[in-house]
């Protein structure tokens, strides 16, 4: 079992914005949870951003573009979580990235990435065209 999970298990990313739309960046929110007996010093989550060409929610099947990876592309601040205390929830991470243009994208998200002690889930978005 991982020793860092989404803090929000039934709701564990979403964007700061209920619509996103193609000319504006937006906010990806997610909160860890330390469900470890062991106090972690600070550690990087990762965020990577794939275009789903098929729709909402895609298929491991094929290869997806990747639009955004924090480790190339973000800033390591954005993505560096505190200590975080044995059963203890960490701050809002909340990165700002985008414009995207319209499409179906999935959010992954993958805690701890740097020690390899955290969870990993996505959320599958729809970017709209702006009006």
């Amino acid at each position: 079992m991982a020793a860092v999970v989404f803090a929000n298990p039934d709701n564990p990313i979403t964007p700061d914005k209920a619509i996103v739309h193609d000319n504006e960046a937006f906010r990806v929110q997610w909160s860890a949870f330390n469900a470890g007996d062991a106090d972690l010093m600070a550690f990087i989550d990762r965020l990577v951003i794939t275009s789903i060409p098929e729709g909402c929610p895609g298929s491991d099947d094929v290869e997806h573009e990747v639009v955004f990876d924090s480790d190339t592309d973000g800033d390591a601040a954005d993505y560096t979580e505190e200590e975080l205390l044995a059963g203890q929830t960490g701050s809002l991470m909340e990165p700002s990235v985008g414009p995207f243009p319209a499409g179906s994208y999935r959010l992954t998200v993958t805690l701890a990435s740097d020690i390899a002690q955290g969870d990993t889930t996505f959320r599958c978005i729809e970017i709209v065209p702006a009006i």
